[in-house]
């Protein structure tokens, strides 16, 4: 089932909706160019909920398949992106200090969000910083072998500016 891309967070979070569902990568045009491909459409649930002082909440997960680039060998590999999902949906930002710390402030000042735009932006911030394949299965040689560090770790123990200030403390 396909998610709505524009929804009223506050009226969902009014009538208790839980929503689930996936958007196709066409809708993520960020994450795409973040990414080398992106391999299965976004899946998440999200629970439209009010919280004791009827602030309007959603919690839930979104997940998606990607393949990035390892940065050892430079070859494509594949990773799941899952992100919790904990905002609080705020009218401005002059609200922000009243959201709860558990939660993310979601500001949406007209009626209707844009749900693709939050779930984007929360894959983004889950995605790695840097991306390794598992040890055995990269390609690239990451290990550097003692014999060719032998001779280059003297020279550099002989160059190094701060040989001087061995030899001040003798």
């Amino acid at each position: 089932m396909s998610l709505p891309t524009q929804i009223d967070p506050r009226k969902l979070a009014l009538q208790g909706i839980t929503l689930e569902g996936e958007f196709l990568a066409k809708h993520l045009p960020r994450l795409s160019a973040s990414v080398e491909a992106v391999n299965s459409p976004l899946s998440a649930t999200l629970e439209f909920t009010r919280d004791q002082s009827r602030q309007p909440l959603v919690k839930g997960e979104v997940k998606i398949s990607v393949d990035v680039i390892c940065q050892r060998c430079l070859d494509p590999m594949s990773i799941e992106i899952k992100a919790a999902i904990a905002l609080q949906v705020i009218w401005s930002e002059d609200r922000i200090a009243n959201v709860s710390p558990d939660y993310e402030p979601w500001i949406v000042v007209d009626k209707i969000a844009d749900l693709a735009v939050v779930l984007e932006d929360e894959l983004l911030l889950a995605l790695p910083i840097v991306n390794y394949h598992n040890p055995g299965e990269c390609t690239g040689n990451a290990v550097v072998s003692k014999a060719a560090t032998t001779n280059d770790d003297e020279e550099a123990v002989a160059d190094s500016p701060f040989s001087v200030l061995k030899q001040l403390k003798h």
